[in-house]
């Protein structure tokens, strides 16, 4: 598993796992629920261009860190093969997060149901 996602004190809470903490260059992302727009499941995020790179890892097939296209800021933490759980924030650091997780359709409806 790439992340795991949490909620404590209306935010969610995104944890890097594994090697892919050291890739992010993050150790975790929290942001406030109410600024979590949805959540959706989109798989061609990946066949995009990604947008500039800084600070992160970008090598065929992994995606992790930093990314600015279009004067929007994401995060990337995934492998290519992994279904894409793209959240949607406002007001945050980043426009949205597009993450690998264990059964993504669940974390889906987890975070939706959570932030209504």
């Amino acid at each position: 598993m790439q992340n795991k996602l949490k909620i404590e004190n209306n935010k969610l809470i995104v944890l890097p796992q594994g090697m892919s903490r050291f890739a992010s260059l993050k150790r975790k992302i929290e942001v406030s629920l109410q600024n979590v727009v949805g959540a959706s499941i989109d798989t061609g995020i990946l066949n995009e261009h990604k947008g500039i790179k800084a600070p992160g890892t970008s090598i065929p097939g992994y995606w992790a860190g930093n990314f600015t296209k279009a004067s929007e800021k994401s995060f990337f933490n995934i492998k290519r093969g992994r279904k894409p759980v793209v959240i949607q924030l406002k007001n945050e650091e980043f426009t949205r997060l597009v993450l690998g997780v264990e059964d993504p359709e669940d974390a889906v409806d987890w975070i939706n149901n959570s932030i209504n």
